[in-house]
């Protein structure tokens, strides 16, 4: 049998375009993306009579529907045209060809990014599962990145960001608990997991000599771009995680699977919180001590270990 990443084409067996410029081509279509759903969403707002000042004002816990709904909206467009179509254009732009003859069906972007073929069950299970295994581990991060001293000029972001979270996980409707998960889980899993490990990922493996560096760093950039510092550690460790299942199982649904898991039991638990059928707070400081994050970090390597093996085995 071989390994599945052996099975699998490098981004070079499909296209060669020199790395730094698809990052730079994906640098520049991102602030692109992000302006265009800016304007989308002045458009909008001007056709349905929002508030021109609602994003001006800010929002914090508390604040009525009619701030929410437009935030939420400005914050999916923002979500699509900075990682999805700004992900999208870039591997349409460089590996838009035909896959090779006989190694895959489908356009050569999906090809490239591995998403031309659907992952095997048990990968996908044991990907789900590393997430909620790996919660204590990341709750422990967090609770040690808090200890941390942060520079008081980044407080104010993360203060903001906070604010901001809390008020979205606000949810009075069954219709702001399905737009959350649209919102927190279903896109971010598919954009950003395709900006991360589809692009960047990708190629810094072909300018590193070994894969657990591009990992690393691609999980540092997903870290820092979301410029929240005191939640940077817990977010590296994610993205490491998220990184490694791309890269073991040579399959871009793996890790979207994974991430849309990790965000969507966080919205659905506070929603359940919050409609009193569960009893567990999310938004609350939880002590992790120190032997249950060495318990799930183990229980987490376990199932690694497990999903090494499958994958090392797939025909």
């Amino acid at each position: 049998m071989q390994e599945v990443y052996d099975q699998s084409p490098t981004p070079e067996q499909v296209e060669s375009p020199r790395a730094p410029l698809v990052l730079l081509v994906l640098l520049g279509l991102s602030i692109a993306g992000s302006a265009v759903s800016l304007l989308a969403y002045q458009g909008l707002s001007f056709v349905l009579g929002w508030p021109a000042d609602v994003l001006q004002s800010g929002v914090r816990p508390g604040s009525p529907p009619e701030v929410m709904w437009p935030v939420r909206v400005f914050l999916l467009l923002t979500q699509l045209g900075t990682f999805l179509l700004a992900g999208w254009m870039t591997t349409w732009l460089f590996y838009r060809k035909k896959a090779p003859m006989g190694r895959s069906v489908g356009p050569g972007w999906a090809f490239y990014l591995q998403a031309n073929r659907l992952p095997r069950f048990q990968q996908v299970l044991i990907a789900v599962l590393l997430m909620p295994v790996a919660a204590p581990m990341v709750l422990w991060l967090y609770q040690f990145n808090q200890s941390l001293p942060i520079p008081e000029s980044l407080r104010g972001i993360e203060s903001q960001a906070e604010d901001l979270l809390k008020a979205l996980m606000q949810m009075d409707t069954p219709a702001a608990f399905l737009f959350n998960l649209l919102l927190i889980a279903v896109v971010p899993a598919v954009g950003e997991e395709w900006v991360f490990r589809g692009v960047v990922q990708q190629q810094l493996l072909r300018v590193m000599n070994m894969p657990w560096k591009a990992i690393l760093v691609a999980a540092f950039i997903f870290s820092f771009i979301h410029l929240q510092f005191e939640g940077f550690l817990p977010r590296l460790f994610l993205g490491g995680l998220l990184g490694w299942l791309f890269w073991r199982t040579q399959n871009f649904w793996v890790p979207v699977a994974a991430h849309f898991a990790n965000n969507g039991m966080q919205v659905a638990g506070q929603y359940l919180f919050q409609q009193q059928i569960s009893q567990v707070d999310l938004e609350k400081d939880h002590h992790i001590p120190l032997y249950a994050a060495a318990v799930s970090l183990a229980a987490a390597l376990l199932l690694a270990y497990r999903l090494n093996k499958i994958s090392v085995n797939t025909p």
